[in-house]
C-alpha cells in the first residue's frame, strides 16, 4: 500500500473543492458561483435549497440592477 496515497474525499469534501474552483475560473460570476456554492453544491442540500438558491439570485440581481452610488471625498 502507497504510504503517501491520499485518503477518498467525502462527497462534501468535492463539492467544496469544485465551489471553490468554479469561483477561481476566468470569466465565472463569483456571485453566483458563490450561491451554488452555499445552497447547490451540497452532499445532502436542504429541501428549500433551489428556492434558497433562487431566492439569493434574485436579491442578487436587484442589487446589481440598483447599485448603491459610491460616495468620494473629494
Amino acid at each position: 500500500m502507497d504510504s503517501e496515497a491520499k485518503p477518498a474525499e467525502t462527497p462534501e469534501e468535492f463539492l467544496n473543492a469544485l465551489g471553490d474552483s468554479l469561483k477561481e475560473k476566468e470569466g465565472i460570476d463569483i456571485g453566483l458561483a458563490d450561491i451554488l456554492k452555499t445552497h447547490i453544491l451540497k452532499a445532502a442540500p436542504a429541501q428549500s435549497a433551489v428556492a434558497e438558491a433562487k431566492d439569493a439570485i434574485v436579491k442578487l440581481a436587484g442589487e446589481r440592477a440598483n447599485p448603491k452610488p459610491v460616495v468620494t471625498n473629494g
